[in-house]
């Protein structure tokens, strides 16, 4: 009798053991899935896109959804390396503090990719959060030094870094406004201190103080008495180191009350915000843009992602084309890879260059963009379309 429960005790042992060894595989399995392989053909890869989807810079966060959804509904057929694609956007509202709170949310169940954020500052807070959980971030828009400077691996950006444009603006002056004085209005947001700090010292390189530094509030109604200020110490350039709607309101306003000063702006201004608020007052003042790489590089491909953008009921301005990029180079990077998972699509997308529609690029080691073609070029709105200019 006790050999026989013995026995079948032992029976039980074997049976729940080869039940063990047959879940072993499937949870295997699982956890293969979620670190970024394509075992379970049916769980979803999640693309984030973060920026301002509302509020005065909304019209970033258009372009940044046009551009990424342009991209993967044209290069795929809705799924990589055999799962569904699932793309979600989130508003960060160009705030540190949505953003950071928001990032926090996204990890808890994360992301392949973050294509995002916009403003440096929600960049800054966001990214250590993302790294840390395993997540790829490419920015097409934040251009602070500061970012790409943390030593972060699976950071990428498709813009090119303020200290660049600040060698630009500053030689700008220099060169078509020797002699005059300089005024520069910046903005309390890591933009426009990083900017600011940038053609500050790039002009002190060359013995050059500016004459007026105006502090000044994002978002205010008026800004008459910084123009004020600026018309009284007899400023005849001026750098606006703001976003397109604050550089709107001040082209207008300057333009109203007679001010004579030239206006020289950044990249912010390509945002149909800006002419929409200046008016024929922003039309001739120059701003700084990445090369219009599609004109440059005119291909089967990048006519194939104008006319997918355009399909879309969006035309091709602004960060639609850096985004569109943003999604090119992640969706390369994965297929290099044969994962998502984060540390191997950042070292296939360094592996080697890439075709995309901004032409032929590649990444340092730091995550910022190379091209072989400058970083910037200088545009200007004129009856409602942005063009370039010498």
């Amino acid at each position: 009798m006790v050999n026989l429960r013995r026995a079948h005790l032992l029976y039980l042992v074997a049976v729940l053991f080869s039940v063990l060894l047959a879940l072993m595989p499937a949870r295997s399995i699982l956890a293969q899935n979620n670190s970024g392989n394509s075992a379970d053909i049916n769980t979803p890869i999640d693309v984030a896109i973060a920026g301002p989807m509302v509020g005065t810079s909304f019209a970033v966060g258009i372009q940044f959804r046009t551009g990424v959804h342009a991209a993967i509904q044209h290069l795929t057929e809705g799924t990589l390396l055999g799962r569904p694609i699932r793309i979600t956007e989130y508003n960060d509202a160009c705030s540190r503090e949505i953003a950071e709170k928001l990032a926090l949310d996204l990890v808890q169940s994360p992301p392949a990719v973050v294509i995002g954020h916009s403003c440096s500052a929600t960049t800054l807070v966001t990214a250590p959060i993302y790294t840390e959980h395993g997540v790829v971030q490419i920015s097409p828009a934040s251009t602070a030094p500061a970012i790409t400077e943390m030593g972060i691996s699976t950071l990428f950006r498709m813009i090119g870094r303020d200290d660049i444009q600040g060698r630009l603006v500053a030689d700008r002056i220099m060169t078509r406004h020797a002699g005059q004085k300089i005024g520069l209005f910046r903005f309390a947001t890591e933009y426009s201190v990083s900017l600011h700090q940038a053609v500050t010292e790039e002009l002190a390189r060359h013995g050059i103080d500016p004459t007026l530094i105006v502090d000044s509030t994002a978002s205010a109604t008026s800004y008459l008495d910084e123009i004020m200020q600026l018309m009284e110490a007899d400023i005849g350039v001026l750098f606006i180191v703001g976003g397109g709607l604050d550089s709107g309101v001040i082209a207008r306003q300057s333009k109203q009350i007679g001010a004579t000063y030239s206006i020289i702006a950044s990249d912010t201004l390509v945002s149909t915000v800006f002419s929409d608020t200046a008016g024929e007052a922003g039309d001739g003042i120059p701003f700084m843009f990445p090369s219009d790489a599609a004109s440059l590089h005119e291909t089967d491909r990048t006519r194939a992602a104008l006319a997918a953008i355009r399909a879309m009921g969006v035309e091709p301005h602004g960060f639609t084309l850096l985004s569109y990029a943003a999604a090119e180079v992640w969706l390369e990077g994965v297929n290099r890879a044969g994962s998502t998972e984060a540390e191997a699509v950042a070292a296939a997308i360094r592996q080697a260059p890439m075709l995309t529609v901004l032409g032929t690029i590649s990444f340092d080691g730091k995550g910022d963009i190379q091209t072989d073609y400058p970083a910037y070029s200088w545009f200007t709105w004129r009856e409602g379309q942005r063009v370039p200019v010498d």
